[in-house]
């Protein structure tokens, strides 16, 4: 038996869990590259897109089966972590700037599957970057500009997470009725809402990894989330908020939903005071703010930071620790600050200059944004299908990933989400709990499922583009 195949999950296939080989994930890393915003939906971006996906899914498998991780290796020895961070500045901005200018034209004009690269790519990068980032040499690979600006972003994401993420997040559910009759436009900004709070979810765990390493990286990551943010002050009202906890009802059924590893689950009555994952990177993150030594000599508290801090003191209580037993010195440092123990005069440690992020800036530099969009729905309309064979190709490509991601978790139903046993025979990439389920999503199903079907009659398998 393989070293890692003991301690593998149940439900993770061993002889399955390669959509690519270390060779493959290598030589896709090694031909990454920083495109540019005018090249969002072009066929070279498309390209990369796809290859971005593959090395997400293998790293995030290999993690899962506790496997070598090659992709990450990869990234850290063709010096490519840097090129992420490019990748997800100019999708947020793209999305932010040239996006809104698209939106009608493209919810009406685009196929799904278009919509679904353009609209998933910021998540795809986050999500590789959160299994990365995991590890200390990943972090460490990160030159001191991409750190900053990275740091800004999970900063700009934690911001999300105190205000819109809750209306993202307690959007209404759709019954299959109303999303048959939903108008283009509302069905792609459905899709915006899941993927932002997906990637918003995503930045909060990459944020606990910068704490975790934050003392043996560039002291420019300290002073920027310290001094510049104030990113404690950020994460505290999050305890409080929890936008990945929902409440649900239907009639007179009342119910509460939870979010993590990237979809809702209802949570039993029983299960209600139990830590999910967001629950568990957001103390960690501030734990690691708080406790570590080099940040504690630099974090100068005020009568405010004190009321604010001294707010975690009721909820760091034994339930808490049970779970997260590592938060016993954050418990220490909060009864210290109730005895007006306090750091008023942070040690600057002897830095004049303040060293800050240019590239996000650089990027944003220019007005042309409507321009841009006018001449980009050429290109992506024109990226869609240059040709059958292409169009059959890309949907192989996504077959197959979609088909490697169903490993890392049980099948759930696409009708009402509950455990599946029965696909579709003919795609074989939907799956059901049974024939009612299968009937009432049917409309929807059809033409992705036609179109699938014809593209594996008409194309070989083949997995590696570079």
């Amino acid at each position: 038996m393989e070293p890692c195949a003991a301690m593998r999950p149940a439900f993770l296939k061993g002889d399955e869990g390669t959509l690519l080989t270390s060779h493959e994930a290598e030589y896709i890393v090694e031909h990454l590259s920083c495109l540019g915003i005018d090249q969002v939906g072009s066929a070279a971006w498309i390209k990369q897109h796809a290859n971005l996906e593959k090395l997400n899914l293998q790293a995030h498998y290999n993690t899962m089966a506790l496997c070598d991780e090659f992709v990450m290796a990869a990234l850290i020895s063709h010096n490519k972590m840097d090129v992420l961070i490019h990748e997800l500045l100019v999708i947020e901005i793209w999305l932010e700037k040239v996006f809104p200018h698209l939106l009608p034209a493209l919810a009406v004009q685009a196929t799904t599957m278009t919509l679904g690269l353009l609209l998933y790519h910021e998540a795809t990068i986050i999500n590789l970057l959160e299994v990365a980032l995991f590890h200390s040499e990943a972090c460490e690979a990160l030159g001191s500009d991409a750190l900053l600006e990275l740091a800004d972003y999970t900063y700009r994401k934690v911001v999300y997470l105190n205000t819109k993420a809750w209306e993202d997040a307690s959007a209404k559910e759709r019954t299959a009725s109303e999303m048959v009759n939903l108008k283009p436009e509302e069905e792609v900004e459905d899709k915006v809402a899941r993927n932002r709070f997906c990637a918003g979810v995503c930045a909060l765990s990459v944020l606990r990894y910068l704490t975790d390493y934050i003392s043996s990286l560039s002291p420019c990551v300290m002073a920027r989330l310290l001094d510049c943010h104030d990113v404690v002050m950020a994460l505290i009202p999050l305890v409080e908020s929890a936008p990945w906890t929902r409440k649900r009802k239907s009639g007179d059924k009342r119910w509460v939903e939870k979010y993590s590893k990237g979809k809702w689950s209802e949570v039993p009555p029983a299960d209600r005071y139990l830590l999910v994952e967001p629950d568990v990177q957001l103390w960690l993150a501030i734990n690691n703010l708080l406790v570590d030594l080099k940040c504690r000599n630099k974090y100068a508290y005020d009568s405010y930071r004190r009321s604010q801090v001294l707010k975690l003191h009721k909820y760091v209580n034994d339930l808490l620790l049970d779970q997260l037993p590592v938060l016993k010195d954050l418990r220490w440092v909060l009864e210290e600050l109730q005895l007006k123990i306090l750091n008023t005069d942070p040690d600057r440690g002897g830095l004049i200059l303040e060293q800050v992020p240019a590239l996000r800036e650089s990027m944003l530099r220019r007005d042309d944004w409507q321009e841009l969009a006018q001449k980009q729905l050429l290109t992506i309309l024109a990226n869609e299908a240059p040709n059958q064979s292409a169009m059959n190709e890309r949907v192989l490509e996504m077959m197959r990933m979609f088909e490697f991601g169903e490993l890392m978790e049980p099948p759930t139903c696409a009708a009402c989400g509950g455990q599946a046993v029965n696909r579709c025979s003919r795609c074989k990439t939907e799956w059901y709990c049974g024939k009612a389920c299968q009937v009432r999503v049917w409309q929807k199903h059809k033409k992705a499922c036609e179109l699938l079907v014809r593209a594996s009659h008409n194309q070989p398998n083949k997995i590696v583009q570079a």
